[in-house]
């Protein structure tokens, strides 16, 4: 990774001119740094698909709605809209579309050039911090995940993993009008922050979690959400699943992870496993709202920003899991 200097970029015909004021981290920005994600991704490519920022210029009319120093979050992906995966509905895993941070130059930088494709995926979001607007898209992906995994009505939701995107998927089950959400994390300091979020039970991975979810939730659970990359997240809780159960296998892993289940299992009790990439442009439409009003609250997940000169060490802090949403400050 370098820093470099270069010219705020020209704007063509529709193009929109952001100032960036806030870009957060995930572990796909992590995957990419270290070389374990190359999918989709242009190489060199300026990080950042998690970002804020200001409406500074404009080639042309501004899209609708949006207004000229307006805080805006960004919609990430730009999709083809005539593949098989567009016309299908599936525009998140259009495969042919772009992305800011992967082909398209990311967060990580003072100015962003919006093309004119993706104008629309502009989405004001005036009264919260920069940072806030910027968690738009990762609360956005665990919407997708859970629209997916028809979590709303469900009586019972599992959520392996209390790191940042954990907590989101908790908060949203709860949103969404769930009676029992369970959180597993092995990490004990974040269990106060699970319950604060509305876990009804926080349990540490243990020989017995199995027994004590059955006593909690004698019925079983409804949706397992994996929100951590690791297959053997999964396995304590096969025993413990009701009658029709979903999987979402919502995390990103490692390419050669994989997924063990007995088939006959799925096959006599119509369980559904579901995968979960990115999000929809409904979604950000959705959640931005919900954010800015205050029905869904976020600051709490956001951890330590670091200035642009320390970007690496930004990344190693992600990695580590050790922080809450990890950023960097591109104008310290």
């Amino acid at each position: 990774m370098r820093i470099e200097q270069v010219p705020i970029p020209e704007l063509e015909p529709g193009d929109v001119l952001l100032k960036v004021t806030g870009a957060l981290l995930c572990g796909t920005d992590v995957r990419i740094y270290t070389g374990r994600k190359t999918r989709n991704v242009s190489l060199p490519s300026t990080l950042g698909h998690e970002f804020a920022g200001e409406v500074v210029a404009v080639n042309g009319d501004l899209p609708e709605g949006v207004s000229m120093g307006d805080q805006v979050c960004v919609y990430p992906l730009v999709p083809c809209g005539t593949c098989s995966a567009c016309s299908k509905g599936h525009p998140n895993i259009c495969r042919n579309r772009v992305a800011f941070g992967y082909q398209l130059d990311g967060g990580l930088s003072q100015y962003v050039r919006v093309p004119a494709r993706a104008r629309e995926n502009l989405i004001p979001i005036n009264h919260v911090s920069a940072l806030e607007a910027a968690i738009v898209e990762p609360v956005s992906c665990a919407l997708n995940g859970q629209n997916l995994a028809k979590v709303a009505g469900a009586d019972t939701v599992l959520v392996a993993g209390a790191g940042p995107l954990g907590l989101i998927h908790i908060r949203l089950a709860k949103a969404q009008g769930v009676r029992q959400v369970i959180s597993v994390e092995p990490n004990q300091a974040r269990h106060d922050i699970a319950r604060a979020s509305g876990a009804d039970l926080v349990l540490a991975p243990s020989d017995d979690i199995a027994d004590r979810i059955r006593d909690f939730a004698p019925d079983g659970i409804d949706v397992v959400i994996m929100a951590i990359g690791r297959p053997e997240a999964m396995t304590p809780y096969l025993g413990v699943l009701a009658p029709g159960a979903r999987i979402s296998v919502f995390a990103g892993f490692n390419s050669e992870a994989k997924l063990e289940f007995v088939a006959n299992d799925i096959h006599y009790n119509e369980y559904e496993i579901v995968g979960a990439s990115s999000c929809r442009l409904e979604n950000f439409q959705q959640v931005a709202p919900m954010i800015d009003d205050g029905r869904l609250k976020v600051a709490d997940l956001i951890g330590t920003q670091l200035p642009l000169d320390r970007a690496v060490e930004a990344i190693d802090l992600a990695a580590s899991g050790a922080d809450m949403r990890v950023g960097v400050d591109v104008w310290a």
